[in-house]
């Protein structure tokens, strides 16, 4: 009685192709993903500008300026060659001893621009 045996040389084509198929999707997968880094590139950037803005600000205030009053007030700051409009206002809490500060930035000075940076602190009162 012969015994034959099967000798495997390598993949066969229909795994070849399994394989690659596999690959190209990873590779649109991440060629899309990176797309989406890139274009939320200056989204990103202008936002971390604004929160150093509004830190910068939150410092001005705590550092000795005067209190803000309850009414919202505007500062315009350069940052990074742009122009950045702050907005502050001192809001009274529940306890008397304490006051809390809201900062806002935005890249115009009206109100319906949006909002690209909030901040709020608290403070014991002077």
């Amino acid at each position: 009685m012969k015994s034959y045996r099967r000798v495997s040389r390598g993949f066969t084509l229909l795994e070849v192709m399994m394989a690659l198929s596999l690959l190209a999707t990873a590779g649109i997968a991440v060629l899309s993903l990176s797309g989406d880094v890139v274009r939320n590139t200056p989204i990103v950037t202008e936002r971390n500008l604004a929160r150093l803005v509004a830190d910068n600000q939150m410092v001005d205030l705590q550092l000795g300026n005067p209190v803000p009053g309850s009414h919202w007030q505007w500062q315009q700051q350069e940052l990074a060659g742009q122009t950045w409009h702050a907005r502050f206002r001192r809001i009274d809490t529940a306890l008397q001893e304490f006051q809390a500060i809201d900062v806002e930035v935005r890249r115009q000075r009206q109100e319906s621009s949006p909002v690209l940076a909030f901040l709020r602190s608290y403070q014991v009162r002077p």
